[in-house]
């Protein structure tokens, strides 16, 4: 009962208070629990960050959080690699980006998003497992090549997308419209907001046939929850604790977290009950994609999810629509910012027909551009992390460096997509018109990933961007009242203060 009320409170303990605490945990784990690395022959010839005896950077990190850490860590390593010690396992920054591809192309085998459930990870993933439960994310060997395949075709294929685009147009128009609602002004609190409830009813609709999915908020609210815990170090630190005390079976959920599935589960029993009524109600209407990824994995034709299906339900209420709801945020941010730009997308949207799929989708070339500049600035997930399973060497760096089963890979596309030394002097700008020709091998973009485990949904996400962007900018003209817009750099990579607008309907 204790330990159950402590996991629930932890968070609203006095920072200070927890620091203290921690250190001397994290001490108590070092000296039960980790293998002894010496700091002489991990990554010999590798700039190492100094930390504290035993503890090692960890101080750094819970202080300033991993973005912070990895800035430092690039700013040694000059030559693409640098490392720490975290009290005494390894975290290692590739920011090189062969090296970079590399490590994104290994398989499972060789690196995962994990590690092992039984003992400390700083893994994100470790406790969005425990969040959501398993998920495309954790899969590994053979059958995740399947899986993934079936979302591509579903999500990332141009004849399923154009098969989406009715629908897509029809939320945009609607909540673009509601901005106003009847009126000809309207003060928007965070544009943001509005996006992420059109992508969140657009994910309901072709789904479950539920445009009212984001009614109440709940799925939102539910979201954003797990992204913090996700990408809270003290989540992993307390779940370790519990381990050490026994207090929690490996890979199995806290009882807060187990709450946290209660409500996933509520949510999904709602939209399982719409699509059931969908279906009843259109017998002879096409399926709904969470059908067809049933049928094409073993599930009937109603009834029951199959497990991949299943497994999907409670992976989309945590992630899908933040992509586009940050994409169009930063989108109007930069566009403000820059007039000139904004009339040239302006034109370009007012020359095309608009209400083609195979025109929004492939013959728009400058809202191409400004869609990927922005994600070169601003790319949602702006990092990832690789938990080394099996002793490999690093063959792009030119020399033998030998990454060993423990370590982690930490992996910043940020730095990637803005370090002047790959994009030139101007690379902190925004610049749409670097991208009309094509981006260079030696400029890496991965706003979504790169290699086997790239993102399996961007091409829907990017085509709901485009037309939610279109649909707003026809309908209305946007004015940013901030200009000052500064990032944070979280789990995912937001602006510090909600992006409040003024849309004015044009006539």
């Amino acid at each position: 009962m204790i330990f159950d009320a402590l996991n629930e409170l932890v968070v609203d303990i006095s920072p200070l208070v927890v620091v203290t605490a921690t250190v001397g945990l994290l001490v108590f784990m070092g000296f039960l629990t980790f293998k002894s690395v010496s700091s002489d022959n991990v990554l010999s010839g590798v700039p190492e960050l100094k930390g504290v005896p035993v503890l090692g950077a960890v101080p750094m990190y819970l202080k300033y959080g991993m973005p912070q850490l990895v800035s430092k860590l690039i700013t040694i390593g000059n030559d693409g690699i640098s490392y720490a010690n975290v009290v005494t396992n390894v975290l290692v920054s590739v920011h090189d980006p062969a090296m970079v591809r590399e490590v994104l192309a290994y398989p499972e085998e060789i690196a995962s998003r994990e590690g092992d459930s039984g003992y400390m990870s700083w893994s994100p993933f470790w406790t969005l497992r425990r969040l959501i439960g398993n998920s495309l994310f954790n899969y590994v060997g053979p059958e995740t090549n399947y899986r993934r395949n079936a979302f591509i075709r579903e999500f990332n294929s141009t004849k399923s997308n154009s098969e989406k685009f009715d629908t897509i147009t029809k939320l945009a128009r609607a909540h673009t419209n509601a901005l106003t609602g009847e009126g000809s002004t309207a003060e928007v609190d965070n544009i943001r907001y509005s996006a992420d409830i059109f992508a969140i009813a657009l994910w309901g609709e072709i789904l479950y046939g539920n445009p009212n999915n984001h009614v109440g908020g709940h799925v939102l609210s539910l979201s954003d929850t797990i992204i913090h815990l996700a990408g809270n170090p003290w989540s992993s630190i307390w779940y370790f604790f519990q381990l050490l005390l026994k207090l929690v079976t490996p890979g199995e959920s806290t009882r807060s977290e187990a709450k946290i599935r209660a409500r996933l589960a509520k949510v999904v029993e709602r939209n399982m009950e719409k699509l059931e009524e969908y279906e009843h109600n259109n017998p002879d209407a096409p399926l709904k994609i969470i059908r067809r990824l049933s049928v094409m994995t073993g599930g009937g034709r109603t009834g029951p999810l199959s497990k991949f299906a299943s497994e999907f339900t409670n992976l989309n209420l945590f992630g899908g629509h933040h992509s586009i709801g940050l994409n169009v945020a930063w989108s109007l941010i930069d566009l403000d910012k820059h007039p000139r730009c904004l009339a040239k997308l302006t034109a370009e949207i007012n020359s095309v027909d608009t209400t083609h799929f195979t025109n929004v989708n492939s013959n728009m070339p400058y809202l191409d551009a400004v869609i990927m500049e922005s994600n070169r600035l601003h790319p949602t997930v702006h990092a990832t992390l690789r938990v080394i399973n099996r002793e490999t060497t690093l063959a792009s760096s030119g020399r033998p460096i030998v990454l060993k089963p423990g370590m982690l890979v930490y992996l910043s596309f940020l730095h990637l997509h803005t370090s002047p030394t790959l994009w030139g002097p101007d690379a902190g700008e925004f610049i749409p018109e670097r991208f009309l020709s094509g981006n260079k091998k030696h400029q890496p973009f991965m706003p979504f990933g790169y290699g086997p485990r790239s993102c399996v949904g961007y091409k829907i996400s990017i085509l709901a961007i485009k037309v939610y962007l279109i649909t707003l900018l026809k309908t209305y003209k946007v004015d940013v009242k901030d200009h000052g817009h500064k990032t944070k750099v979280g789990t995912l990579l937001q602006t510090m203060k909600p992006v409040s607008v003024k849309v004015s309907r044009r006539s």
